[in-house]
């Protein structure tokens, strides 16, 4: 990843900002939410790194979130530099998805988006995630719901529907812009794919064509090459980035460079390394201790593909019991690595 890309000019022009009610999303780049992954510390790093301009919470339960099963501060937390922030909301029930809204709008969130892309069958059992994506009406209640809750702009992220023999997008997005959402965000996948097989990016071109508001396009951004890309072939409002933003926090400057210069810096070994121990010091800050250490092993897996010497670093980590152990033995592998590779 060091060093700099090839430098060629962008040929056609691609969106600065877009607007969801009256928050304006500047630059024109979102954080996909990802359950267990975007949390105010990770939120936090990917602003630091720069680029984006909306930042998405973890996928939060409704019904965890009413029955006080969620602790405020663990997943509800967010920080001053992170605005404007979407907190994410999963649940069929609409009288308890208002009242999860309301909650969630008195936390701080500028805007409210609704889960209706989970493909996970502990979410879609209870009629959630991509499972309203069946049933068009229960959907528009739900968000018919949330809008009326709260001041906030009302979003919600998708896919195409149940399975490749019910694409049903279309349908549910014209009923939630009818109930008062604001923005839509499409995963060109179906439930039945998974995160396998290759988005659709058509059918993003076609919602942009079938909505008034404002769509941004989500799957199989892996480069700055493919966010503009993606602008060019279905005329989105806005670039949607998840699993590749784990890897690569710096992707969405990454990408703003790229979208009005044509060339992008890849981050030296030393910047890496110091994202990963300010993260770690992120996560011990605010605890508890088993949750920190989960975390710091989740992250750092992530963190570390194509580093050298990591996949014995990521093999090592079940032994590390304690969040101090995996820092000290992390602080370790990385002085050899500066000492082996100067940057």
């Amino acid at each position: 990843m060091d060093g700099m890309s090839g430098a060629r000019p962008v040929p056609a022009p691609c969106p600065e900002s877009y607007r969801l009610g009256r928050v304006t999303i500047s630059p024109a780049l979102a954080l996909a939410p990802m359950a267990g992954l975007t949390d105010v510390t990770f939120r936090r790093v990917v602003k630091r790194c720069g680029g984006v301009g909306l930042v998405v919470s973890e996928i939060l339960s409704s019904e965890a979130l009413v029955r006080g099963a969620l602790r405020t501060e663990d997943y509800l937390r967010i920080g001053k530099a992170e605005h404007p922030v979407a907190l994410q909301l999963s649940g069929s029930d609409p009288g308890h998805m208002a009242e999860a809204a309301r909650r969630c709008e008195q936390e701080g969130a500028d805007i409210i988006d609704i889960n209706m892309g989970c493909p996970a069958p502990k979410i879609t059992k209870s009629q959630c995630g991509v499972a309203l994506l069946r049933d068009a009406r229960l959907a528009a209640a739900v968000a018919s719901a949330v809008v009326e809750a709260v001041s906030v702009p009302v979003t919600v992220k998708m896919r195409l529907g149940w399975s490749e023999r019910e694409i049903t997008y279309l349908e549910v997005a014209k009923a939630l812009v009818d109930a008062g959402a604001a923005g839509l965000a499409l995963h060109g996948r179906t439930r039945s794919q998974g995160y396998s097989g290759r988005a659709d990016w058509t059918r993003i071109a076609a919602l942009k064509a079938s909505v008034p508001v404002p769509v941004v396009g989500n799957g199989d951004v892996k480069t700055p090459e493919d966010a503009v890309e993606l602008w060019r072939t279905t005329g989105c409002d806005g670039v949607m980035v998840g699993r590749a933003a784990v890897k690569n926090p710096w992707i969405f400057n990454q990408i703003e460079a790229y979208r009005t210069t044509g060339t992008y810096r890849s981050p030296t070994m030393s910047e890496r390394i110091d994202l990963i121990l300010d993260h770690f010091d992120e996560l011990l800050g605010i605890g508890p201790p088993g949750l920190a250490l989960h975390r710091m092993k989740t992250f750092l897996g992530k963190y570390t593909t194509g580093m050298p010497g990591a996949a014995a670093l990521r093999g090592s980590l079940d032994r590390y019991k304690e969040p101090a152990a995996l820092y000290e033995a992390f602080d370790a592998w990385s002085q050899r690595l500066d000492a082996d590779s100067p940057d």
